[in-house]
């Protein structure tokens, strides 16, 4: 298995799968956009978004549906909020031109901690994966994104079809 990369993912594709399911994030914002990385799970490319350590992370417990990077010092793996994602909104995340210094130290942390752990993680995704796709786990089902209906909506995606913002916001209204 070769070496995991950070990837961002493009808000317009984001803004395509949050019509389909209102569990899927938004990201953050430009000087912060969600972060992650690109597992094979089934038969698609899945993003899993990191998060960054926060204090409550202390006294969450890691289960199927995300996993403590390092007990947590490094954050977390968001497994239930993981995304089928086309090759086409994957934007590669380059950490040295990352221009918060302490965020891109985090970062290279997390990217060395998920490498070294990467096989484990890969099949963490896929447990949740199953899991939550088999509806055999009523609070799985509930929390995470409806994976299938993502990916059909990912088989779908035309990256050249203008998606506007007003577009979206009409389609969430009705």
């Amino acid at each position: 298995m070769e070496n995991l990369r950070l990837y961002r993912i493009n808000d317009k594709y984001i803004r395509y799968l949050k019509i389909r399911d209102s569990r899927v994030q938004d990201n953050k914002n430009r000087r912060r956009p969600y972060v992650g990385i690109v597992l094979k799970v089934a038969s698609y490319r899945y993003f899993v978004p990191l998060e960054s350590p926060k204090p409550n992370h202390a006294n969450i417990k890691s289960g199927k549906h995300l996993l403590k990077l390092d007990g947590g010092k490094l954050g977390l793996l968001g497994f239930n909020n993981m995304i089928p994602v086309h090759e086409a909104a994957l934007i590669s995340f380059d950490i040295n031109k990352e221009q918060d210094k302490k965020y891109a130290e985090l970062l290279k942390r997390q990217a060395s901690y998920i490498n070294k752990n990467k096989v484990d993680i890969s099949n963490h995704a896929s447990q949740t994966y199953y899991s939550a796709t088999k509806n055999d786990n009523a609070f799985l089902s509930k929390i995470c994104c409806d994976y299938k209906k993502l990916e059909k909506a990912c088989d779908k995606y035309n990256p050249s079809y203008p998606h506007k913002i007003k577009q979206f916001n009409n389609i969430k209204e009705k």
